[in-house]
């Protein structure tokens, strides 16, 4: 059951390589104005849909594997998941943790092990740098063509599932989310051109959130 969930969640959010130049640390509590202004701006939308390629590696698989879907965010309700796989849930992810909706109606949380991956999901897709500064030391890159990257490695002793993970993308965009956990071990989520919404339909809010 928690390697199900960390797979789906870690499991959504470029290439498939950090950028070649060394990022700069950062400090999350005081953040230079040009990625405090970044931060800001990748919050501004209230909601937003995007396509997205998931590729996993992991120890046991010769080869990677990928799936496709949507995802969703709404700054009010959380972020979710959709898979273009049949009889794939639909993940939530929200303040309140994470649950599984399957086409059937049934709904699954992940087991108390996995509470720690879920917050650390919810800190990325929320930009929350002061609560992964405290398992992560933190780096940035921009490029002068509006490229950026921040780079998480853990911290000595720290007890974060993860080894690396990464965010990456243009401007005011997120194109790509990589989480590392060896060198077997690795998840990366490509996202596609983001689609800005006025707000989703009662429907879709029931659908995809909670």
């Amino acid at each position: 059951m928690k390697t199900t969930f960390l797979r789906l969640a870690f499991v959504l959010l470029l290439a498939s390589t950090f950028l070649r130049a060394d990022p700069a640390p950062l400090d999350p509590a005081a953040l230079p104005p040009s990625w405090e202004t970044r931060v800001k701006a990748l919050l501004a939308p209230a909601t937003l849909s995007a396509d997205f390629v998931e590729t996993r590696e992991v120890a046991l698989k010769n080869r990677p594997v990928s799936v496709k879907g949507v995802v969703r965010i709404s700054r009010q309700h959380g972020l979710s998941l959709q898979y273009d796989q049949r009889r794939a849930p639909i993940v939530i992810v929200d303040e309140r943790g994470m649950l599984a909706r399957h086409p059937d109606g049934k709904e699954q949380t992940p087991p108390p092990e996995a509470e720690a991956g879920v917050r650390l999901l919810h800190a990325l897709l929320s930009f929350d740098l002061v609560a992964l500064g405290r398992s992560y030391e933190i780096a940035g890159e921009e490029r002068p063509d509006g490229a950026w990257l921040l780079q998480f490695k853990r911290r000595d002793g720290a007890e974060a599932y993860y080894r690396d993970l990464v965010l990456a993308g243009e401007k005011e965009n997120l194109s790509r989310i990589e989480f590392r956990r060896d060198a077997r071990q690795n998840t990366i989520i490509r996202i596609g051109e983001t689609r800005l919404n006025p707000g989703f339909t009662p429907e879709e809010l029931a659908l995809y959130f909670r």
